[in-house]
């Protein structure tokens, strides 16, 4: 589900034959596009709000990535393309296109520094990561794994879609369509060979949101 200050922003992919109808301005995007089978596309944010559950401090070690499957993407782009909104967070950026894909702390788009682990969080101090996964060639499934310990316990936390796996499909292939909001029509776009994580400047902060408790 995308975050309301994030919606506007997001693209998706469909069946090549499914018949998408356009979206009214009143509409909430992600519900739009979860009812025609829609998948996020280019780029996905996910939105991790991590909190103990009590004032004893649980530490955390790592954020992993674990890619399920890598697919040749099919179907058809279609963008929104509105404004896209901010948020103070800690900040990760996954290429799923990379042969070993790891979880780069980076600066925030609101200014907010690069911070590697570990991190530090209890029932009184939470955090907020953003985990910008992004492809331009596959059809990818993938989960997140989380480390860590709290006195003498430690573990993993397996972070996906509820129980499925997150999914991103790369449109750098496909057939794209931009919406005409004054029309009510989508508008086809001439193809464009980009290279992998171009679009990471200009599609920002598009989410699946998951809250997650370690």
């Amino acid at each position: 589900m995308d975050a309301p200050e994030d919606a506007g922003c997001k693209s998706y992919v469909f069946n090549a034959d499914a018949k998408v109808s356009a979206p009214s301005p009143s509409e909430d995007w992600p519900v739009w596009a979860t009812r025609q089978g829609g998948t996020a596309a280019d780029l996905t944010t996910i939105r991790l709000t991590l909190q103990g559950r009590s004032t004893d401090s649980v530490v955390l070690h790592g954020l992993r990535v674990g890619v399920e499957s890598r697919s040749r993407p099919k179907g058809a782009a279609y963008g929104l393309g509105f404004g896209c909104g901010g948020i103070t967070s800690r900040t990760f950026d996954v290429n799923l296109d990379d042969p070993k894909v790891v979880a780069a702390s980076r600066a925030g788009d609101d200014g907010t520094p690069a911070v590697n682990f570990p991190y530090r969080i209890s029932s009184t101090e939470p955090e907020v990561f953003l985990v910008h996964a992004r492809t331009a060639q596959c059809d990818c499934r993938f989960h997140l794994n989380l480390d860590w310990t709290s006195g003498d316990h430690k573990g993993t936390l397996r972070i996906g879609d509820g129980k499925n796996p997150f999914r991103v499909i790369g449109t750098q292939q496909l057939r794209s369509f931009q919406l005409d909001m004054d029309k009510q029509q989508w508008v086809k776009q001439p193809v464009v060979d980009t290279a992998p994580g171009a679009e990471l400047g200009r599609l920002v902060q598009r989410s699946d949101v998951r809250k997650e408790k370690a």
